[in-house]
């Protein structure tokens, strides 16, 4: 559309082909302009009443005609007659009706086109002086405290300053503005100090927040204010989703932990608190199934990480029997390696988990720190799976209410033990499982076959059709990956492994305990699962054998975690502060007395007086060993004659004995009470 539209002219069909087809004349086909693509909603009332007047004004001669039946040769004549009737210049009708030809021959042709009033990007030009703005008043009167004219040094001190407040060099713009006024609005006196803010001299708040926000972009504001790792993770855009490029189960695992928002308690002590435990989860990024879980007391780390990725390469059935829970192979039938593995540096980025990746075949994808929706999918497991536990109004549950002062510790709630939240995460795992539906995963070919969008299905149906080549490996490929292991020592009683004694038949057949004893001392690793104390094993060529608790601490260790017997270990074998201190006690006492009897022997000794020589001190040493040995006799049969005086329970007996007893030695009277007590107790 040109700015001002002339008279269309006429041109003869045949000619105006034959030009598009020797391409002496191009098809240029334009859209309609901007300001008539328009809603009434987004049209004013003034633009409507200027838009109805203007169409009225050619209403007659347009109405249900074609542009032909209007450029006749008496077109002139027309236009003039019909200005004439509605008392209007001709131009005024000769200019509507070009508007209207070029326009598309629509009513919208009649709008305002504001889209091409003003610069953009420019400013505007304030040569005139004044300054724009409602003057400010107090109580009803103008003040001559307003806004400045602002030039070029006013808006680039602006800018700079305001780029501090998207830096995050200030807190707020309030402060970005009271540091711009202190640094560059401040008078400097005579001797060179800084003086007192020149009044009227500074722009104001409104000024400067408007022209910060003309210089800087929202987005790069937000940006800078909220930093790159905020950016990333919670505010820029999403460009796709979790699963993409994923092309089956079992393609893409991704594991990630968070501490459980429930105290525990000890299972062997019900008083003993432990705290809260880890929760390990493993997903399949394909289905979202959950295709391993582990909850114990270490992480977030490797050695945490490595028992639920055990978990989810092997089957489910016993895992869930050690708990309680009583399932198919079909309702969990997960125990595949995956072709990749996403986790955090904490747990994967070690020589470990290359060692890991280098036995199973599997390719870990380490994402950035500070980085959690690069495996958005696992970390919304934990909010799934908390709200089918609903862990937070379990006893002792973190979050079961905001605590106040004088409020209950919710510590001293806690009820639960290990085995139990176990029994718990299992139980949600397998509901999560069976009945999230995830409709949004679904593809054509689900969708035609009337898949049920759950997690369990979609697992099945990918199984189903071999979309991933699934691997599975031996138990001792995966203990060598994934369990840990320790070197233990083989003392006398077996192999000693965290405190337990353990055993196992080829141990027994080549005598190791007794060569160990006997000779050298030797030692063996040990691979063990935190899961069961039982669970141990040792590594013989190609094979595992597995260790059993030695009889005598088998009834007391069996069934327990690792982690239960470590403390259990750990704990009853600590002495309590009172226990120490009437020790303590007991012990100085003791060493007093021994003190005492000791100088009473010296002072015997030295009223004896010194032998005449050391010859004759140990001479006859049998001599009088025996003499001793015969006086003691005869005093012991004293003693015993004296016995017969207890013929029965009564006081009198009770007192002629004690009588007696005074004139005994004191082991002698000792004696002589047991037998007397012995005698009053009733026959059977």
């Amino acid at each position: 559309m040109t700015a001002n539209p002339k008279k269309p002219w006429l041109i003869d069909a045949a000619s105006l082909c034959s030009e598009i087809d020797s391409a002496l004349v191009a098809v240029n086909v334009e859209s309609p302009a901007d300001f008539m693509i328009r809603t009434d909603a987004e049209i004013s009332e003034r633009e409507k009443l200027s838009r109805d007047k203007n169409w009225s004004l050619i209403r007659a001669l347009v109405e249900n005609k074609n542009p032909l039946d209007v450029l006749t040769s008496t077109f002139g004549a027309d236009v003039k007659r019909h200005a004439e009737l509605l008392g209007i210049d001709r131009k005024v009708v000769y200019r509507l009706l070009y508007r209207y030809w070029s326009l598309g021959q629509v009513k919208n042709a009649f709008l305002w086109n504001t889209s091409k009033c003003g610069g953009r990007g420019k400013s505007k030009s304030r040569e005139s002086g004044i300054v724009p703005g409602r003057k400010p008043k107090y109580l009803g009167v103008v003040t001559e405290d307003r806004a400045i004219m602002l030039d070029k040094v006013h808006v680039s001190r602006i800018n700079l300053c305001y780029g501090r407040f998207v830096s995050r060099k200030c807190g707020t713009l309030n402060d970005c503005y009271l540091w711009m006024l202190n640094k560059f609005y401040c008078s400097v006196n005579s001797d060179g100090t800084k003086g007192d803010l020149v009044r009227g001299a500074h722009p104001n708040l409104d000024q400067f927040k408007y022209q910060g926000k003309k210089f800087y972009d929202d987005l790069y504001v937000l940006k800078g204010r909220r930093g790159n790792k905020n950016w990333n993770k919670d505010l820029r855009p999403l460009v796709g989703i979790a699963s993409q490029g994923v092309t089956g189960p079992c393609h893409r695992y991704e594991i990630d932990s968070t501490v459980a928002d429930v105290y525990l308690v000890h299972r062997i002590n019900r008083n003993w608190l432990i705290g809260r435990p880890v929760v390990y989860v493993v997903v399949d990024n394909y289905s979202r199934m959950i295709v391993g879980l582990h909850v114990g007391l270490e992480g977030p780390s490797w050695n945490g990480a490595r028992h639920a990725l055990y978990n989810a390469y092997t089957p489910k059935v016993d895992f869930c029997a050690r708990y309680g829970v009583t399932i198919e192979s079909s309702e969990w039938p997960c125990f595949h390696l995956p072709v990749e593995l996403t986790a955090d540096r904490a747990e994967l980025l070690s020589n470990a988990g290359e060692t890991m990746s280098n036995t199973l075949g599997t390719i870990l994808n380490i994402p950035p720190p500070y980085r959690p929706d690069w495996k958005a999918i696992v970390e919304s497991r934990f909010r799934l799976l908390n709200n089918k536990v609903d862990i937070r109004f379990v006893p002792g549950g973190v979050d079961a209410r905001r605590q106040e002062r004088g409020d209950r510790d919710y510590q001293l709630d806690a009820i639960l033990d290990l085995d139990e939240f176990t029994q718990m995460m299992i139980s949600a795992v397998l509901h999560h499982n069976k009945h999230l539906r995830v409709p949004h995963i679904l593809t054509k070919e689900m969708v035609r076959e009337g898949i049920e969008p759950t997690p369990l299905n979609i697992w099945n149906w990918g199984m189903n059709h071999n979309m991933v080549h699934s691997k599975v490996v031996t138990p001792s490929e995966l203990k060598i990956a994934l369990l840990p292991s320790q070197e233990c020592r083989i003392t006398r009683a077996g192999i000693q492994f965290k405190g337990v004694i353990y055993t196992c038949e080829l141990a027994e057949r080549e005598n190791w305990a007794a060569r160990s004893h006997n000779f050298s001392t030797k030692y063996v690793r040990v691979w063990y699962d935190p899961n069961s104390i039982e669970n141990c094993w040792i590594k013989v060529g190609a094979e595992f054998l597995s260790l059993t608790i030695v009889p005598y601490l088998s009834k007391k260790f069996a069934g327990y975690r690792l982690e239960e017997v470590v403390d259990f270990l750990s704990i009853t074998g600590q002495q309590s502060p009172d226990s120490k201190h009437d020790e303590l006690i007991d012990s100085v006492r003791l060493k007093g007395l021994h003190n005492e009897i000791i100088d009473g022997a010296k002072a015997k000794k030295k009223v004896a007086g010194s032998p005449t020589s050391k010859a004759d001190h140990k001479s006859n040493k049998q001599q009088k060993r025996s003499t001793e040995v015969a006086v003691e006799r005869n005093a012991e049969t004293a003693e015993l004659g004296r016995l017969h005086l207890v013929k029965s329970p009564s006081a009198r007996s009770i007192e002629s004995t004690n009588a007696v007893t005074e004139h005994l030695s004191t082991r002698s009277a000792a004696f002589l009470k047991l037998v007397v007590s012995e005698s009053q107790e009733p026959n059977p």
